[in-house]
């Protein structure tokens, strides 16, 4: 990774993980996936911020990690697939990190 942070332009001492930085965004998205019983289920979230390969929202469900699930928001004119990375309780909802799928 250090190779990487060089070309970037970035100290490899910081212990951020992402290629890309994320930036503050506000919006809603509709989320979709399907529980373990094969049921799909669906949410509205906000996002907190995104990059080009990722975002963290926040999801009144816990969405374990791993799963695939589909995003869309005709208000910033996104849609397609990403994979939960994490899903972190907080007070009353979730803060769940998302990568999106390649081709998505």
């Amino acid at each position: 990774m250090n190779w990487l942070c060089s070309i970037l332009g970035r100290s490899s001492a910081k212990t951020e993980n992402r290629y890309c930085v994320r930036f503050p965004t506000i919006g809603k998205i509709r989320i979709s996936w399907q529980d373990r019983r094969g049921k799909t289920r669906r949410k509205r979230a906000s996002i907190v911020n995104m990059s080009g390969t990722g975002a963290l929202i926040k999801c009144g469900a816990f969405i374990p990690p791993g799963s695939f699930v589909y995003i869309q928001s005709r208000e910033l004119g996104i849609r397609g697939g990403a994979y939960v990375r994490h899903c972190e309780p907080r007070l009353v909802t979730y803060q769940i990190g998302l990568q999106f799928a390649e081709g998505g």
